[in-house]
């Protein structure tokens, strides 16, 4: 059976987009694109009422249809809460970005239960919880989950062991729902991203060392940006990427691809290219 590609596989105009985390940074850059490529837009905030008002002033003249909605995603009653409010609202969701995250930092031996508990419940119990509950909505016309995670799942950083860890078992969830899911016609990724110049970035104990580490190692030559993973986050939302499934795709500038061992030669001043070959 021949199957011939879409006609517009980046438009998404008729669906509607619930985008946890939605009102700024990362989520408010994907939520605008998002909207841009004709979406409507259901947006999960976690207290920042103001906020979240200033970014549904910015979005407005896009002309979609917006839905602001204030829940606690750690709190098993506030992703019930999302569910009952999108129900009595544009009572539609087609596209799932699971992007609000959470974490503490310090090293694995100093980590207490709070600290872990805060990180898991934020950025694995509560994606999970908010699929399972967007799933009867994705079900009815087949839809996508996209989840933004970290370059920390796949490496370690100083004291990251809480959030990186727990991004990790966020991709496999992502990886498990896909498997799981496929067969109600739904896809589901995440994007992991390097350093972004983000306020996440004021967690780190040395925030200006982690941007001159990004710019030094990166291939790119600069600290990531918001839409630098907005960009592939919507991407994946849309059917040009409908042949991914259950993958995470790094996007780091190539902070992983190695380092210049040069930099390290006790011979400074010297032409360390100069030998032969062993």
């Amino acid at each position: 059976m021949k199957h011939p590609p879409p006609e517009n596989p980046g438009d998404l105009t008729g669906k509607v987009a619930l985008v946890t985390g939605g009102t700024r940074g990362i989520g408010l850059e994907i939520s605008e694109r998002l909207a841009k490529r004709g979406a409507d837009l259901i947006l999960v905030f976690k207290k920042d009422v103001e906020n979240a008002k200033a970014a549904e002033a910015r979005l407005a003249p896009i002309g979609r249809r917006i839905q602001l909605i204030q829940a606690d995603l750690r709190k098993p009653e506030g992703v019930d809460s999302v569910f009952e409010q999108v129900a009595t609202g544009l009572d539609q969701i087609d596209i799932l970005v699971l992007n609000a995250a959470f974490g503490t930092m310090g090293e694995v031996h100093r980590m207490g239960r709070a600290s872990w508990r805060a990180s898991y419940d934020t950025n694995v119990l509560s994606p999970m919880l908010t699929a399972k509950g967007a799933l009867p909505w994705l079900k009815q016309n087949g839809g996508v989950i996209t989840a933004t995670s970290t370059l920390g799942a796949h490496t370690a950083y100083p004291t990251y062991v809480a959030i990186g860890s727990s991004k990790a078992a966020m991709e496999a969830l992502v990886r498990f729902m896909s498997f799981e899911w496929a067969k109600y016609g739904i896809r589901a990724n995440s994007v992991a991203a390097g350093p972004v110049d983000t306020r996440a970035i004021d967690w780190f104990r040395y925030p200006e060392a982690v941007r001159i580490f990004t710019a030094k190692k990166g291939l790119a030559g600069r600290m990531g940006m918001p839409h630098d993973i907005a960009d592939i986050a919507v991407w994946l939302c849309t059917d040009e990427s409908r042949w991914i499934y259950g993958q995470s795709i790094i996007a780091e500038a190539g902070i992983l691809l190695g380092v210049d061992y040069e930099e390290w030669s006790p011979n400074t001043g010297a032409d360390a290219s100069e030998g032969g070959a062993a």
